[in-house]
């Protein structure tokens, strides 16, 4: 859960200090996206975009696996805000560990890929 430090929110996971007027922003973002509200998510993907990618592009080798992977996790995020919303933790790190959960398995999914088509050719 959360603990409360000199007005500030720690998460146990990230150990990651984050001001509580910024988590509870998040926060009613998250719930906000839950219920459908498609501005919240646009928000939530500009504060985030560049972040994710980042997060995709260093295990991903390829532009296409990339934008695949952005794709997938942003569905993913729009569709499973409640249940994330849930978790512990800020809003903003819940959705970057997804991002690194997402990109290491488009990651495992490229190499599984390339050694098959290398084992066929082969």
């Amino acid at each position: 859960m959360q603990k409360n430090v000199n007005g500030r929110q720690l998460s146990k996971r990230t150990s990651a200090v984050t001001p509580l007027s910024e988590a509870s922003d998040q926060q009613t973002l998250m719930l906000s996206m839950a219920s459908g509200n498609q501005a919240a998510f646009g928000l939530i993907y500009d504060r985030l975009s560049v972040t994710t990618f980042d997060i995709c592009n260093h295990h991903l080798k390829t532009p296409a696996a990339v934008d695949e992977a952005m794709l997938g996790l942003w569905l993913y995020v729009w569709q499973n805000a409640a249940m994330l919303s849930g978790l512990d933790g800020s809003p903003w790190s819940i959705i970057i560990r997804t991002a690194e959960h997402h990109a290491e398995f488009h990651a495992q999914t490229e190499c599984l890929a390339r050694e098959t088509d290398n084992t066929l050719l082969g």
